[in-house]
């Protein structure tokens, strides 16, 4: 209620500034996507205001001044390039608007022929096929995104999410921990808060997402230099400051958090700087709706900071320091007190844990970038990354009388006892240098080289012992146990060197003929700890069936990576882990693109990936065997991914944009267990059906329209954010629901629960592994933006409604000892509104 009485407030005292007109700036730098090399006399026009624009001067950088608030389309052309239009340009009073535009050769030039301006730029893609760029405002516009990197992506075609909980990418059948971060140059494990060795999501990013330059994203395909992961890669370019200025700012409320943004330049215009800090304040959201109301059983709390500081050295050099850090904790109490509907009148046991996990990640690197004009450009970058993690899980085994309502009248603590700690610091330094080279019109040759090394490695985990016992036969008698899994106590210090990945590439793409590119490239990659490595041969081509409209692509390759650090370490601490071989998979894609209509593409992509050599637990292997335990990893496992995906992706184009993509899918993972009972079984990343479409429309005029209107339309208004500048978009995402494997309650296991007494039964899993399935999942997001602008400063408003319709999405079942099951669903209904204010 307070929040919505401030918008009334806001609104009314605002109007008489809204009706003001108010003018902003473009500032903006030309390269060659290629070279790196600025771009001098190119045109730059407004399209919305043909007679408005401006040219590049020698270094690139062009000014566009006293541009009316709104949000335009700039056509950018340039003798010997392909024109462009970068939609989306948002004109503020509070600070110049910043654009980044890259330009490609014109492959192909016909005498007394004009170009047609292109909305996609090939030339950005770091391959011909499975790529996709997005921009700063693209980023921060996604509706349901919630200004979120990774939440933006899973709208891309083959990108699957076991939840909506965490920002988690399942990408064409492979695991979350497949999946390459790149952070300017910087290769890092996470760019999110409550990441893990398993995976690299979490319910929030730490990148901030106004720092975005641009964003690319490969599913697959990708060339020689990127690799040691077997799924994708999600490049991030962090932006630069303002230079134009000495200092501006970006300050952003929310129900989830608040966070400023500062950015200048120094040292005569040779110097920028841009700096984020944010904190989390979802305390709001219990204090108005209550945790339980949106499906969270506790409050997550962090704080992250990011920064750039970027140097000219000279026209041809450029220094750059980029640093990231995340703090994340939460406090998951378990309370002996908690009703349960499900045990009513009843005297229950069972245990209630509780668990404070803290995070701290880190990432810094300084990069030299050295152009060599038209030849290309150098970049070498060392870089530092580490995560620590500290926690404790205990365990209360507590006696409750319940009464008819479920409520714990009375309970008895009858023992405690630690049964799990995770204390460790495991941090890396790393130098890479990478060279692109033009040699000639027909070759663009890349080469490069890295060395990762441990800084500090320290993991400190321990296992309390598990003890079960077992009526074989059925006759009541359990004549085999009590079998003790022992305690697990794993310490592992890992020094500077002892512990290393290295990799060296080459690749080169041959234009061939100005339709037809191929793409040739080898890499190798090796991990001192295991001993082993791979070479990875990659290739791909591209045919413009018609230039700058349609063409064909086609990537294969092998992609190799390093296993799970943890699948590494025994408990026994005898190394039977250490040498383990590289994960292996092999792609295909095959693929077309056509140009539809103005800033309207089709792609459609086919796919076959096959995996070897993933890691299984003996344990699964033997799992017929009911009293058999291993902790011994062995690199046997085999699965395969094949599918077609469609995705149609809409630029701005008089003020409305958005996105289609279907994938569909197959996903199956050879049965390793002796005996097999089974050929192939569903993964446990099969999705075979995921729909995701987003839409929206740039509404312009309202305010003005409203104030006019007769006072039964114009007064009512007030109560709602009505500009002149608003975006209305929606986002619906639907996939088929995640694969389990069914259980049962047997009483012929019996396992110790809290180290008092045994239990009445346990769960045991069937052996049709991944036979079942949770009910397919659906949600609809909603979000209004509405962009006020003042004297000197602006203000956005904005209110999303996630998951409009309430949609009960199943995240698990919790079988619990005595039994019975608990559904625990994701994320519920939930209204999210923001200020920013920029200046």
């Amino acid at each position: 209620m307070k929040l919505f009485s401030f918008i009334l407030i806001f609104s009314t005292i605002s109007l008489p500034i809204f009706a003001q007109q108010h003018k902003g700036d473009i500032t903006g730098k030309i390269i060659d996507a290629v070279t790196q090399e600025p771009i001098p006399s190119v045109n730059i026009v407004v399209v919305e205001k043909s007679t408005v624009g401006a040219s590049s001067d020698v270094e690139g950088i062009f000014k566009i001044r006293a541009l009316e608030v709104g949000t335009y389309s700039l056509n950018v052309s340039a003798l010997g390039y392909q024109p462009q239009i970068v939609t989306n340009v948002v004109i503020t009073t509070g600070r110049a608007t910043p654009v980044m535009i890259k330009l490609e050769e014109s492959a192909i030039q016909v005498e007394g022929v004009t170009a047609e301006a292109s909305y996609f730029s090939r030339a950005q893609q770091m391959s011909p096929v499975s790529a996709n760029v997005l921009d700063r405002s693209e980023v921060l516009r996604s509706p349901g995104g919630i200004q979120d990197v990774q939440r933006v992506v899973q709208s891309l075609p083959g990108v699957a999410s076991s939840t909506d909980n965490i920002n988690e990418l399942i990408v064409r059948g492979g695991a979350p921990f497949e999946n390459l971060t790149i952070l300017d140059h910087m290769e890092i494990p996470s760019i999110n808060h409550y990441s893990n060795d398993f995976n690299s999501a979490g319910p929030i990013n730490m990148v901030n997402a106004d720092m975005i330059e641009d964003m690319q994203f490969s599913s697959g395909g990708f060339p020689a230099q990127y690799g040691d992961k077997s799924s994708s890669v999600m490049s991030l370019t962090v932006r630069e400051g303002d230079r134009n200025k000495p200092f501006a700012s970006k300050t952003s409320l929310n129900m989830a958090g608040i966070g400023t943004l500062i950015e200048g330049g120094f040292a005569d215009g040779n110097g920028s700087y841009i700096f984020s800090a944010r904190n989390s304040l979802l305390e709001i959201i219990d204090a108005i709706m209550g945790l339980s109301t949106i499906s969270l059983t506790a409050i997550p709390k962090y704080w992250d900071t990011q920064g750039k500081l970027t140097y000219d050295l000279s026209p041809s050099q450029k220094l750059s320091l980029n640093m990231l850090y995340g703090d994340s904790r939460i406090n998951l109490e378990g309370d002996p007190k908690a009703k349960d509907e499900e045990r009513k009148n009843m005297l229950d046991s069972s245990s209630v844990w509780t668990m404070y996990p803290v995070t701290k990640q880190y990432a810094v690197g300084l990069s030299l970038r050295s152009l060599f004009g038209k030849e290309g450009y150098s970049m070498l970058t060392l870089y530092s990354s580490g995560t620590s993690n500290d926690m404790d899980i205990t365990e209360d085994f507590a006696v409750r009388q319940r009464d008819a309502n479920g409520d714990a009248q009375s309970y008895d603590i009858l023992n405690s006892r630690k049964v799990f700690f995770n204390h460790s610091i495991e941090s890396f330094v790393g130098a890479k240098y990478e060279l692109f080279y033009q040699l000639g019109e027909q070759h663009s040759l890349s080469t490069g080289i890295q060395y990762q090394t441990s800084r500090k490695w320290d993991n400190d985990l321990y296992f309390a012992p598990d003890t079960a016992r077992f009526d074989l036969n059925r006759d009541g008698t359990y004549e085999t146990g009590p079998i003790v899994i022992p305690e697990g106590y794993f310490f592992q210090s890992i020094g500077l060197g002892d512990a290393s990945k290295y990799f060296i590439y080459a690749s080169d793409k041959y234009m061939v003929t100005p339709r037809l590119s191929l793409t040739l490239g080898l890499r190798y990659d090796h991990f001192t700890y295991s001993g082993k490595g791979a070479f990875n041969p990659r290739a791909s081509l591209s045919y413009q069936l018609v230039p700058a409209t349609s063409a064909i692509t086609f990537a294969t390759g092998k992609y190799s990576q390093t296993q799970p650090f943890p699948y590494y370490g025994d408990r026994r601490q005898i190394g039977y882990n250490r040498n383990l071989e590289h994960l292996d998979a092999t792609h295909y894609v095959l693929g077309f693109e056509h140009i539809l209509d103005r800033g309207l593409k089709l792609n459609i992509e086919t796919y076959y990936k096959k995996y070897d050599r993933s890691g299984v637990g003996e344990d699964f292997i033997y799992s017929a065997i009911d009293t058999f335990w291993s902790d011994r990893m062995l690199a046997i496992g085999e699965r395969y991914s094949y599918g077609v995906e469609f995705f149609l992706d809409q630029k701005q184009v008089e003020d409305y944009f958005g996105t289609l993509s279907v994938s569909l899918s197959k996903t199956e993972m050879k049965d390793p267990r002796i005996p097999p009972l089974t050929d192939w079984f569903p993964s446990e990343y099969d999705y075979p059906v995921v729909i995701s479409a987003i839409g929206g429309k740039v509404v312009k005029g309202v305010r003005d329209w409203l104030n006019d209107a007769p006072f039964y339309l114009k007064y009512p208004s007030y109560i709602l954010p009505f500009s002149n500048e608003m975006e209305i978009s929606f986002k619906y995402r639907y996939q088929t629901g995640r694969t389990y494997t069914p259980q049962e309650y047997v009483t012929w296991r019996q396992d110790r629960e809290g180290g008092v007494h045994w239990s009445n039964g346990a769960w045991i899993e069937s052996d049709a592994v991944n036979s079942a399935r949770y009910p397919d999942y659906s949600r609809l997001d909603l979000q209004w933006l509405s962009r006020y602008y003042m004297s000197g400063y602006n203000i956005n408003v904005y209110f999303a409604l996630m998951n409009v319709f309430n949609t009960k999405n199943v995240f698990f079942e919790n079988h619990r000892s005595d039994g019975t099951v608990e559904t625990v669903y994701q994320f519920a209904f939930f209204p999210v509104l923001g200020v920013e204010v920029e200046y």
